[in-house]
């Protein structure tokens, strides 16, 4: 509705239900913000903000998560294969699938599982838990990922995932 107009109280208006009146306590210069962008919009304050409330007019603040990042789907590969890694930036989980796994994050997954320092660490902890130091059985599972704020959450659905093995979590490895 448009800046202006009244109907009788107590009937819906643009929308199935009545609105409800609710006090707002803010500085000059929130009103006046306010005002200006109403004005722009050819709305009242009340109607600016129920549309806002009712997601019509959206905030920066509220995008999907969609549109805030790109994941790809869950993919998998033999550790002896690691050389066929993508180079890009994603959250990873080696494991046997029987009692070991070990969760990380690079900025570059192909040039992680270059590192021959980061494989004999992994080797040492699957001995430590598994009894075994074979590296043939253990499978690279990765999640790529264009922004480095959503690794963490990606590491911890990997986590959630395989909840039953016994987890290395290497936090550091997101630099490398």
């Amino acid at each position: 509705m448009s800046k202006g107009k009244k109907t009788s109280k107590g009937y819906p208006e643009l929308y199935d239900e009545v609105k409800k009146r609710v006090n707002l306590s803010l500085t000059p210069t929130a009103i006046a913000g306010l005002d200006e962008l109403s004005q722009e919009l050819n709305l009242s304050r009340s109607e600016l903000v129920e549309q806002i409330g009712r997601g019509l007019i959206p905030l920066a603040e509220q995008k999907s998560l969609s549109e805030e990042f790109i994941i790809t789907p869950i993919q998998s590969l033999p550790i002896t294969e690691c050389t066929h890694l993508p180079e890009t930036m994603g959250a990873f989980l080696v494991t046997n699938f029987a009692q070991f796994a070990y969760v990380g994050s690079s900025t570059n997954l192909k040039k992680r599982f270059e590192d021959l320092s980061f494989l004999e660490q992994i080797d040492k902890f699957k001995t430590e838990v598994a009894g075994d130091s074979s590296k043939s059985q253990l499978e690279v599972l990765w999640i790529e990922c264009d922004r480095y704020q959503v690794i963490s959450k990606i590491e911890q659905q990997l986590l959630a995932q395989f909840h039953n093995l016994t987890f290395f979590q290497n936090r550091l490895s997101v630099n490398k």
